[in-house]
């Protein structure tokens, strides 16, 4: 007979969910890891706080230099059996006239831009 502390981690473990990440989280990471790349490369980084904002950071090299950059995690089509194809994102009219940069992150490897 097992105890009352046993049942209850039983019963918390029964409710765990996968470990895939959703759309969002992946977003968040690729975020996330942008931030510590360019940080590591000696930019300073301000992340935006609007989310109907065009771009999602702000570097600024050290030279002084300001980019706007938006963020996009590589997504790839299910339905292709023979091959992994990634589905491009091209940046908006408004991102164009704002000179924002697309940043494209495949979840947990390095960034490169577009």
């Amino acid at each position: 007979m097992g105890s009352r502390i046993d049942k209850s981690i039983n019963l918390a473990q029964s409710n765990i969910k996968s470990s895939k990440l959703n759309t969002t989280q992946k977003g968040v990471v690729g975020e996330y890891q942008c931030i510590v790349d360019f940080t590591k490369k000696g930019y300073w980084v301000a992340k935006s706080c609007d989310p109907q904002c065009p771009f999602d950071l702000v570097l600024v090299s050290p030279s002084g230099k300001i980019e706007l950059v938006d963020i996009k995690t590589n997504t790839y089509r299910k339905n292709v059996k023979s091959y992994r194809r990634k589905i491009w994102r091209v940046p908006t009219p408004k991102q164009k006239k704002l000179g924002i940069k697309i940043i494209m992150v495949d979840h947990g490897n390095k960034i490169w831009k577009i």
